[in-house]
């Protein structure tokens, strides 16, 4: 039987889905984990922090990498799909909330957008500064 060949960027686009699952099941299991006792919470979040990096391991083998935008500043190039952008005035400066799926990238090409909250961008208008740079 003869195995079916399969392209590199479909190869790509699927381990793009599989981390981006992976990243949603761990998001659920740090949220359940922290609902536990100190003690126990140490051996789970050790556990977590080694089978993520195991994660990253993988994607690298395949030159990927998921992207995160907790925090930054939104502007329409980012490689997101905001959720809740039509609650927004376009005036509004925003950034973004919470990342939901993270973007992955190969090679600076984006093989998966990714997904987010946005917020509007809180400024400090006695020093000028935006609150998230404090």
């Amino acid at each position: 039987m003869k195995r079916k060949e399969t392209s590199k960027p479909s190869m790509l686009n699927t381990i793009a889905e599989f981390a981006v699952e992976e990243y949603r099941f761990m998001r659920t299991y740090i949220s359940a984990v922290s609902k536990l006792y100190d003690e126990e919470k140490k051996r789970y979040i050790s556990a977590y922090a080694f089978h993520e990096s195991k994660v990253y391991e993988l994607l690298d083998k395949f030159e990927l990498r998921a992207l995160f935008f907790d925090g930054q500043d939104y502007d329409e190039g980012l490689p997101v799909t905001p959720l809740n952008l039509e609650e927004f005035d376009i005036a509004d400066q925003l950034i973004v909330e919470q990342t939901f799926d993270p973007a992955i990238i190969s090679n600076g090409n984006i093989v998966r957008q990714g997904t987010v909250i946005l917020a509007r961008k809180e400024i400090n208008e006695k020093n000028n500064v935006s609150e998230d740079k404090k």
